[in-house]
């Protein structure tokens, strides 16, 4: 399986398909496992998707987690990869680090896809401490209680949880961590790519109001909203989420 060692770290990624780079960022506590249901992207696109460091196949970093510097990672795995520019899909952290890919990286992207995410990545502090003290119980808080829409099938469900218990206890209070100290809400004029912006209806964690103020203060913003769907709206709804996708592939 491929790696790429980068900060001393190996990188897990796969590559399916061919043309425009579609970089799948997955969220916290998550893997690549998380876009099990777009695989058809890649009749569209060249796919990558990866593990974030110390998820999945992915080694730990040393030292502090920020969403830049895994913005950097990134950049800096696809640049040596020899893609020439790629678009970025990111869910709720994934989504963040496109956001700081976008403002750092602008002369490599094609446009941004953002799921599940805001400018402003505030935690509840009960999910924070949770995923801090008191690990499965934070994980049912977060993935049972808040992670999914009304009409989820409960297997769904089930298996985002163990995925969840398979990550870090360490892994996941840093990514939290990261996401909470996030605010690029000034800069976001900055922005000036193709920028689609995905949201279940019924999102808990990131909720509607954060997604309309990415469409207001991005210039050239689609947003989209996916009904009988919350924060893991490419599980919960894949077609129409893929559909989204697709559409806006098309158009670029």
């Amino acid at each position: 399986m491929p790696f790429h060692v980068i900060e001393d770290k190996q990188l897990f990624y796969q590559i399916q398909g061919h043309g425009l780079s579609l970089v799948l960022i997955h969220s916290s506590m998550q893997s690549h496992h998380q876009w099990q249901y777009q695989d058809s992207l890649a009749e569209e696109c060249q796919l990558v998707l990866l593990d974030l460091p110390g998820h999945g196949q992915s080694e730990q970093l040393d030292g502090e987690i920020s969403i830049k510097r895994l913005a950097n990672i990134i950049a800096q795995l696809i640049q040596e990869l020899d893609m020439n520019s790629f678009i970025p899909l990111g869910h709720s952290i994934g989504g963040a680090i496109s956001l700081q890919l976008a403002l750092d990286y602008s002369e490599l992207l094609e446009g941004i896809i953002l799921v599940g995410t805001g400018a402003k990545m505030g935690v509840f502090p009960a999910i924070l401490e949770g995923i801090r003290s008191h690990y499965h119980e934070g994980i049912e808080l977060t993935i049972g209680q808040l992670g999914f829409g009304s009409t989820a099938d409960p297997e769904l469900v089930e298996f985002v949880k163990q995925e969840c218990f398979h990550c870090n206890p360490e892994v996941a209070y840093a990514d939290f961590n990261a996401c909470n100290n996030f605010d690029v809400r000034q800069l976001l004029d900055q922005i000036q790519i193709p920028t689609l912006v995905i949201v279940g209806d019924e999102d808990q964690l990131a909720p509607l109001k954060w997604f309309q103020f990415l469409a207001d203060r991005i210039s050239n913003t689609e947003l989209v909203i996916i009904e009988n769907a919350g924060h893991m709206v490419m599980l919960e709804q894949p077609e129409q989420f893929n559909n989204a996708i697709k559409s806006f592939l098309q158009k670029l």
